[in-house]
């Protein structure tokens, strides 16, 4: 594509020297630049783009933008943009097509489910014989074809590279996690959604929000006139009140799911089993039953926002049931590990207070003798919720192992120091383990006949980041190695 055709269809940019220049990709990162790129200078969550123009321009860059003033150099034209944000969303829409009008995506925003929603989403899609596209926390996916996930949702640049793929490897429907931060950082301007699905709102990422109200707008982006995301229909959570709140404000036609009464998607009743969940739900297409893979409440809330929006779709209530009751489990969402011991180990991705509250209180409805709880806080992020989370586990179980989860670049003690006054304010016996291996192979040691181990925090994450190191850690496979050692012992 021509720069010139490109920029013609983004308003509000000024450009020097030549724009008859063709270019052959868009970039944000000027390590990943090739020859004919346009640079875009983003500003990063480390460092400022535009001090690697020289750089970018250096690897082949033949036009650089920015939000500043752009040294004159002859290789590159200088763009000079507003919000440079923005303007790589727009440019990489427009560079490539504007895929996501020709896909029916679903964009699911909230603190917690997106996740599982997602992959319900996929399920349905599956069952519906259509070919699909994910893009997630765990993983992005085009029909079987995995690639790496690095964000929850993608950069701009990114996210259209992707949808293009998809699209043109035959995918007709896509459904994507949509953060708070992607929305607030311009990630999904103007990416077409055919439903929008909001699932709750809850204490988390106030690093980066600073209060509740503001993490509410940042979410609310997606479902406003001015983001351009086009979303015909609504799918709300108004047992939430910010779901509530939300469901007033908006313009477009509103689906809503809850236990509440004015919901149109209501769960009437449901019953968990460590092993899965039946489901009757109340919807505008009539009563529908599930057996689901899937324990617990969150998970009934999870289920009303896939099946309502699969509604909005158009899709027929066998087709969706079929769909949902298929889907066997989610990676490291209250995540089984089996390997024939007497009690119950859970691995799950809690890593908020609401999210680990209600991760006990499933597990608390289950049948069990004692609970035992390894969890940590994660370092460089909100420090509010430690002692928050701290308190919630000595309340809700019977022993807790308090260890690292993530420490980054702060003192893991540090971290654990801050969780110990909420520890102290539950009723549990606990232990301070600073060692995430030695804080889980006690609590296999410590499990008996009938107790129930839930090991919160990671989920699906096979690393564990310490100082600026990435290293290989599963609490998954761990998990199993201890077990398949602790029975090895006792059946030798």
């Amino acid at each position: 594509m021509f720069l010139s055709e490109l920029l013609a269809r983004i308003p509000a940019v000024e450009w020097r020297e030549n724009t008859a220049a063709e270019i052959g990709g868009i970039s944000y990162d000027s390590r990943s630049v090739q020859k004919g790129d346009l640079f875009v200078a983003i500003r990063g969550e480390r460092a400022d783009g535009a001090r690697f123009i020289g750089q970018a321009i250096q690897s082949g860059a033949v036009a650089v933008a920015a939000e500043g003033d752009i040294d004159q150099d002859p290789r590159a034209t200088a763009i000079k943009v507003s919000d440079a944000r923005k303007f790589l969303a727009e440019a990489s829409r427009v560079f490539y097509g504007d895929p996501s009008s020709e896909l029916k995506l679903v964009g699911i925003t909230g603190t917690k489910g997106k996740t599982t929603t997602s992959y319900l989403m996929e399920s349905v899609y599956s069952s519906a014989g259509f070919r699909s596209c994910l893009a997630g926390t765990i993983e992005m996916r085009i029909g079987d074809k995995k690639f790496h996930s690095s964000h929850t949702t993608p950069e701009s640049a990114d996210l259209m590279r992707f949808l293009r793929q998809a699209v043109a490897d035959k995918c007709t429907h896509g459904v994507m996690e949509v953060s708070s931060h992607s929305l607030e950082l311009q990630r999904v301007y103007k990416t077409r959604f055919t439903v929008g699905i909001f699932m709750n709102l809850t204490h988390d990422h106030l690093d980066f929000h600073g209060d509740m109200e503001t993490y509410f707008k940042a979410k609310r982006i997606l479902f406003s006139d001015a983001n351009g995301n086009g979303i015909e229909s609504a799918v709300v959570n108004t047992d939430d009140p910010y779901g509530q709140r939300l469901a007033a404000e908006i313009k477009m036609p509103v689906l809503r799911f809850g236990f509440n009464e004015q919901a149109e998607i209501r769960a009437v009743s449901y019953k968990s089993h460590f092993d899965g969940t039946d489901l009757e739900c109340e919807t505008p297409a009539g009563r529908l039953r599930f057996h689901l893979h899937l324990v617990g409440r969150p998970n009934v809330y999870n289920v009303m926002a896939a099946t309502g929006a699969s509604l909005a779709l158009g899709l027929d209530p066998e087709t969706i049931r079929a769909g949902i009751e298929s889907l066997e489990g989610v990676p490291g969402r209250m995540e089984l590990v089996d390997a024939g011991q007497e009690f119950r180990v859970i691995v799950d991705y809690a890593h908020s207070p609401d999210s680990m509250q209600n991760l006990l209180e499933t597990v608390r409805q289950l049948p069990h003798e004692k609970l035992i709880v390894v969890f940590g806080c994660g370092g460089d992020r909100d420090r509010t919720k430690r002692p928050v989370m701290g308190e919630i586990a000595a309340k809700m179980s019977d022993f807790v192992f308090a260890t690292s989860d993530n420490p980054r670049t702060e003192d893991p003690l540090d971290i654990l120091n801050e969780i110990e006054p909420g520890l102290q304010r539950g009723t549990a016996p606990y232990a301070i383990v600073p060692d995430r291996r030695e804080a889980i192979a006690s609590a296999v040691s410590m499990a008996k006949r009938g107790d129930a181990v839930v090991i919160a925090g990671k989920g699906h994450e096979d690393y564990q980041i310490i100082g600026t190191r990435v290293i290989a850690f599963d609490d998954r496979k761990l998990a199993r190695e201890l077990l398949l050692e602790k029975l090895k012992a006792v059946r030798p």
